[in-house]
This record gives C-alpha cells, sequence and structure tokens, in this order.
C-alpha cells in the first residue's frame, strides 16, 4: 500500500510542470523570449504560429494612414494601423531608409528613434506584406515570408506589393511617406 502511494505522489510530481503548458496563446505564459536575430523566431507553446492577419479591423482602419514606399522609382502603397508604434513611426515620416534582406523572409532598415511600444502587445507573429517594428532592434521591417510568434514583434500595418519587396536582391533604399 505504501509503495502505492509513493508512485501516485511520483506521478503527480512529474504531471505538474506539465499543466501549465496548455495555456492559451494569448496569455502572459506564451510570450516567447525573441532570438537574438530577427529571422530566428519560435512559435507559442502550443507550437502554432498563426495571429491574426495584418490586416487592419474596420475600427482600426478608420485611425489607419495611407502610405506609400517609393523604391528605384516604384511605388508600393501600404497602410500603416492606429496602434501606438505606427502612430510613433507616422511621426518620423517620411524618411529615407535603407533595407537590406535578412534570413531570406524579411527586409529590415534600422530606424533613426525608437517607437512608442504603449499599449501594444510583447510580442506577435507577421505574415507575408506585413510592416512590423522589431522593437529590440529598432527596425522597420518588411515581412515578405510569415515569421512565427516572437517577442519584440510589432505589427505596425501592411503593405500592397509583394514582388517589389521580395525581389530585391541587395539592399535598397527606399522612402516612406505618408500619402497626400
Amino acid at each position: 500500500m505504501h509503495l502505492k502511494k509513493l508512485a501516485l505522489a511520483a506521478i503527480f510530481l512529474l504531471a505538474l510542470p506539465l499543466a501549465g503548458c496548455s495555456t492559451p496563446s494569448n496569455g502572459p505564459a506564451s510570450t516567447t523570449e525573441r532570438p537574438s536575430s530577427p529571422t530566428e523566431t519560435s512559435t507559442t507553446p502550443e507550437g502554432s504560429s498563426s495571429q491574426p492577419s495584418p490586416v487592419p479591423s474596420s475600427e482600426a482602419a478608420a485611425d489607419s494612414t495611407p502610405i506609400t514606399i517609393d523604391i528605384d522609382g516604384e511605388t508600393v502603397t501600404g497602410t500603416l494601423s492606429g496602434n501606438a508604434t505606427a502612430r510613433s513611426l507616422n511621426g518620423q515620416l517620411p524618411l529615407t531608409l535603407s533595407f537590406r534582406d535578412y534570413g531570406g523572409q524579411e527586409k529590415i532598415a534600422e530606424l533613426p528613434e525608437a517607437l512608442s511600444l504603449d499599449g501594444v502587445p510583447a510580442g506577435d507573429s507577421a505574415e507575408p506584406l506585413t510592416i512590423g517594428y522589431y522593437a529590440p532592434d529598432q527596425a522597420l521591417v518588411l515581412y515578405y515570408e510569415s515569421v512565427g510568434y516572437s517577442r519584440g514583434i510589432v505589427r505596425i500595418g501592411s503593405f500592397d506589393d509583394l514582388a517589389a519587396i521580395r525581389d530585391q536582391t541587395s539592399g535598397f533604399t527606399a522612402r516612406l511617406a505618408p500619402t497626400n
């Protein structure tokens, strides 16, 4: 009888740490530390990297700002959302930034000033056509491949021409400006 109680206690103690693995992906336990490089991503504890679409909701669309991204005479249109980080970027526009490819999934450029993180989640994922901010590196990111959830990613808008961004084979300069 004593041996049965010890076995049950051991099973309980081994199972206890697993109880936290069922935390919903939007809870605080799901935040995964962002790896040191923008392309090394991690997923939520459930293994899912799917997050809401980068397309703003109708409520957020009312606060959105249309922008243009000019690259070598070609214009890509986009929209900045209404969150504090996007508004902070909008306050710095127009900007001319030097982008480079990172990991075959995103184009990144260092911003001259950090953006506000007021009221935004600690991390997110990004789908193709997402404009994001990677807070630890103070970088503007144009995603052309899916990136799983990582701490430090803030979605701030979207752009409309995947090929124009993805097909840039070397570093490039782009001018971002609000649409008049």
